[in-house]
């Protein structure tokens, strides 16, 4: 799946652990909330899956 853009909903884990839901992906960009966090955090796509890696459901 590293090859695709995230979709709303997925899950994601950054090198520490964390995780985070993917809210949504517009101009190149990905608008997420780390668990335990009530913002919103957006990084462009490329640097997002670059530091993710998809958790399976």
């Amino acid at each position: 799946m590293r090859n695709q853009n995230p979709q709303p909903g997925s899950r994601y884990k950054d090198s520490h652990g964390a995780v985070v839901t993917v809210e949504r992906v517009e101009h190149n960009r990905v608008t997420f909330y780390r668990d335990g966090y009530q913002h919103p955090c957006v990084q462009p796509i490329e640097r997002f899956m670059k530091e993710f890696r998809e958790v399976a459901p």
